[in-house]
């Protein structure tokens, strides 16, 4: 497997395309644009209106999402499928939010892509139900939803990559909803799928190749020097770690939670 660990414990891995959960992630888009097309018609008006504000500096934006993860007394759903710098300032706020006085009474709920999920953050707080993280294949938008009454958008419209913060609950609404939907259908990540030693790693990491390829069992099994008998018994081990009803959800989900191997020039497609 490929990949790359920064020194906030973010995993950055390469992933080869998988159509999964098309009609979210264009609903997604839909809502993203529905709402830049929104915060740019009313930004003439934003003087006489308080509860949308559109936030055109970058770090300005990174401050108020942190913020709003910081003043959230209930819930706050987070969506992270943006540039580094705005994750590592959310993971930070959650991390301190958590801690502080109060933090247990907080239900967090964090959608993630491969490339930003943090598993020193699933690993920290993987024994707490009140904090939840799931991955999904969405496009490149940041959000966050505190205790359903303040949100922050930061995502690409024909305006340029800008962040809007609202109160208004004509957009949370429907952002709650379109968030809903995505993470009905996202991987539950609950800790690190762990396969036991290394050589065991790498033979998992192999098996779930040839499940994504749609290799058969002999033909896999002989591919690994091992007997198909054995290879059948990888497969469901896998399929139990991965929490998997099927072969082909056993591949989606390890495709979600970055754990195949890297594609290198001339592989198997």
């Amino acid at each position: 497997m490929s990949e790359r660990t920064s020194g906030t414990g973010q995993c950055d891995v390469s992933l080869a395309p998988v159509r999964v959960g098309d009609e979210f992630e264009q609903e997604l888009l839909e809502v993203s644009a529905l709402l830049a097309s929104t915060m740019v018609r009313r930004r003439d008006r934003l003087h006489r209106d308080a509860r949308v504000c559109v936030i055109d500096v970058p770090h300005i934006a990174v401050e108020a999402a942190a913020r709003l993860v910081t003043d959230a007394v209930t819930r706050v759903d987070v969506v992270l499928a943006a540039e580094h710098g705005y994750s590592r300032a959310v993971y930070q706020a959650l991390t301190e939010r958590l801690s502080a006085d109060g933090g247990d009474r907080l239900a967090v709920r964090l959608l993630c892509t491969p490339s930003t999920l943090d598993w020193r953050f699933v690993t920290a707080y993987a024994a707490e139900p009140r904090v939840e993280t799931r991955v999904a294949r969405i496009p490149a938008l940041a959000a966050v939803i505190a205790d359903d009454e303040q949100a922050l958008v930061c995502a690409d419209s024909a305006a340029g990559r800008r962040a809007s913060a609202t109160g208004s609950v004509g957009v949370i609404r429907p952002l709650r909803a379109l968030f809903d939907g995505v993470w009905r259908n996202a991987v539950v990540v609950a800790d690190r799928i762990d396969f036991g030693d290394r050589t065991r790693t790498e033979i998992a990491q192999q098996i779930l190749e040839r499940l994504r390829a749609g290799v058969t069992d002999e033909v896999a099994a002989r591919e690994l020097a091992i007997s198909v008998r054995t290879y059948r018994r990888y497969v469901a081990e896998i399929m139990s770690l991965l929490g998997a009803t099927s072969r082909f959800q056993a591949g989606v989900r390890a495709a979600e939670l970055g754990l195949l191997l890297a594609r290198s020039p001339g592989s198997r497609r």
